[in-house]
């Protein structure tokens, strides 16, 4: 039987350490971490640090990854931000290749040296996918003081020993933006480009997007320019996006482009080359016309613009008044369209029915129209049954769903649904719903209430059985 020396001291296994882990599951560890998290273990050790050097692909510069939740002194937190921003940098002195490099914070031009350091840093690091988003704090479509933006020079990307070839995406927020600075060759291979409160220093259109040749997605809202027009094809552009911009002018040469948001008054739209766009969404902003809306637009301009749309919706301002019962008429159509919404605040006299039916030309407008939204603000006028018998139906083979909302409280909303009902004799279902769809409007129980019992009295005709829904 062994018997243990007690005069020789037992010792116990050195317990097992996290650093003591292969550096590939360390990587892996710090991977699964937030950037917060994995920056602090970067300060532990000189191991940490160079293993954070090598697996921070994504630098995240914002208030949650900088900042305690429920720290929301901004106006004395610009500068602590932009201290820690450096001081996470100068541990990275020597810049790994980022794939993502981000910085959301509300700073301005005078803090230009900080910003100025941070763009020089995205550059060595080749940084594939670059925001700089400088608007919280600006709220709305305000686009903010002009003296207070950052000035975003481009050509630092691309200094003698280094071309930014490398950027896949970029987006800009809140500052200045200058594309004539020498040096400046454009992003070859730039694929997505997003300018929210952006002002220009010169020709952008022309000096920048005419050399993104691989751009696929274009985004621009609440900036300042009056149009845009290239003289060069973006042949692999596939969505574009323009809001708040008030442009007087848009011709562009995108072949491939398959998906268009405009937000702007009714301008030229010169996209005819554009026969692939599959869906569209459109809203018109006021007209300061008396007894002026953009029922005219809509039914001339749009489908020349947009003759191969498949999936359509509109918001747009509808006045009615009896002064409005001709509008403009066009041979072009809409040979694709499929589904079409339209999102509709009326104005005017509750009582008239002419300018309400104008509505029933867009069965003319879209000979293969499947289904068709009508989401109307209602307004308390005592509806009178007055179904009109002289206006001829459109024959419309292909219309099969109708839905109607909001359409109860005023009188030419009923006549429209009879009409329609009259030219569709396809129809499998026809949806009726007092409740206001539109965003932003404010829903009444009477009011539903009232219009629900209405819609049940003056639309159960024969035709109807079998195809109306009241909700």
């Amino acid at each position: 039987m062994f018997i243990p020396d007690k005069s020789v001291p037992m010792t116990k296994p050195e317990a097992l350490q996290l650093h003591h882990l292969p550096d590939d599951v360390l990587h892996r560890i710090l991977s699964r971490l937030t950037f917060r998290e994995s920056s602090r273990m970067g300060l532990l050790s000189r191991k940490w640090q160079k293993l954070w050097r090598s697996c921070c692909p994504k630098l995240v510069f914002t208030r949650a990854t900088m900042f305690k939740p429920g720290n929301k002194t901004i106006r004395r937190t610009r500068t602590k931000f932009a201290r820690r921003v450096n001081s996470l940098l100068r541990q990275l002195c020597a810049p790994p290749t980022l794939n993502k490099f981000v910085v959301k914070f509300g700073l301005r031009r005078k803090h230009t040296c900080h910003v100025n350091r941070w763009v020089g840093f995205c550059s060595k690091s080749r940084a594939r996918h670059i925001t700089f988003d400088f608007t919280p704090g600006v709220k709305g479509i305000f686009r903010g003081l002009a003296d207070e933006k950052y000035i975003f020079h481009l050509h630092v990307f691309s200094v003698p020993d280094r071309s930014p070839a490398h950027i896949k995406s970029l987006h800009l927020s809140y500052v200045w933006l200058n594309t004539a600075t020498t040096g400046f060759t454009g992003f070859a291979n730039l694929k997505k480009l997003t300018l929210h409160k952006v002002s220009f220093l010169n020709d952008f259109q022309h000096l920048m997007l005419s050399e993104c040749t691989a751009l696929e997605w274009l985004s621009i809202s609440c900036s300042s320019f009056t149009e845009l027009t290239l003289c060069k094809p973006l042949r692999r552009m596939r969505y574009l996006s323009l809001h708040y911009c008030y442009m007087e002018k848009v011709d562009l040469e995108a072949p491939n482009l398959t998906s268009v948001d405009l937000t702007n008054r009714p301008i030229p739209l010169a996209l005819s080359e554009s026969l692939k766009v599959m869906e569209a969404n459109i809203k018109l902003l006021h007209k300061s016309v008396l007894y002026g809306d953009n029922l005219d637009y809509i039914c001339t301009e749009l489908p020349a613009a947009l003759p191969h749309v498949q999936k359509l919706s509109i918001t747009s301002t509808l006045c009615i008044y009896d002064e409005l019962q001709s509008f403009a008429k066009t041979s072009v159509r809409f040979i694709n369209l499929r589904h079409l919404s339209l999102y509709l605040p009326l104005y005017g006299d509750g009582r008239s029915v002419g300018g309400i039916l104008r509505l029933a030309y867009l069965l003319e407008l879209a000979p293969v129209l499947e289904e068709l939204e009508l989401h109307f603000r209602f307004s308390d006028f005592v509806i009178r049954q007055a179904i009109r018998v002289d206006m001829l139906p459109y024959r419309h083979d292909k219309l099969k769903r109708v839905v109607m909302s909001g359409a109860c409280h005023w009188q030419g909303l009923i006549e429209l649904a009879h009409h329609i009902r009259r030219c569709a004799s396809r129809i499998d279902c026809m949806i009726m719903d007092p409740m206001v769809r539109i965003k932003g409007l404010p829903t009444v129980d009477w009011l539903e209430e009232r219009g629900r019992r209405i819609a049940k009295e003056l639309l159960k005709r024969q035709e109807f059985q079998g195809v109306l829904t009241v909700l």
